[in-house]
């Protein structure tokens, strides 16, 4: 019977609460919103736009003349478009200028090994990355096989490179130098 009693109880409850958070004012959905075709903008009203719809087109529409000058004005800022970036359409990245793209690469860097299975090349960076080094691995194609090198650097000076090759032998860790310059 106490049994009967809890479960009749609980429905019971369980009722009232979602008839509670039904008729209660939610403010994540306005109800009223829904319908209205005003021409007038309420200020403190929130502007509801169309996926992919611009603010500033947004905004052109609802202020006067006089701030759309001021608006054109300040568009020196740079304009990003999350929906354009996540289609394809615009690159988030600016264009590389063309005298980086031909100088070469200056400083040196160590190899502190070469690998045909990548396995054994993050084995290598994980166990690097245990006694507080930094290193990349770099897949270059050579006689048709894929290498992993695994380097640290770019330094700026062979004396840099020499300094961390001596804490490195000290760690049993072999490696070369490598000059980017030549």
């Amino acid at each position: 019977m106490r049994f009967i009693i809890g479960l009749l109880l609980g429905i019971a409850i369980a009722g009232g609460v979602a008839y509670y958070l039904n008729k209660a004012p939610n403010p994540f959905v306005d109800k009223g919103i829904i319908g209205n075709n005003n021409s007038q903008s309420n200020s403190s009203a929130p502007l509801m736009l169309a996926p992919g719809t611009k603010m500033q087109a947004a905004n052109i529409q609802t202020q006067p003349i006089a701030n759309q000058q001021n608006e054109k004005q300040e568009a020196s800022a740079p304009n990003y478009d999350f929906y354009d970036v996540l289609q394809g359409k615009k690159d988030i990245n600016p264009k590389p200028e063309a005298s980086a793209a031909t100088a070469k690469p200056q400083g040196y860097i160590i190899q502190v090994g070469a690998f045909s299975e990548p396995d054994l090349a993050n084995n290598l960076k994980a166990k690097m990355a245990l006694l507080g080094y930094s290193v990349k691995i770099r897949q270059r194609q050579e006689n048709g096989k894929t290498i992993n090198k695994v380097i640290m650097g770019p330094f700026e000076s062979e004396a840099q490179a020499e300094e961390i090759l001596d804490q490195l032998k000290q760690q049993e860790i072999d490696g070369t130098i490598i000059n980017l310059s030549q």
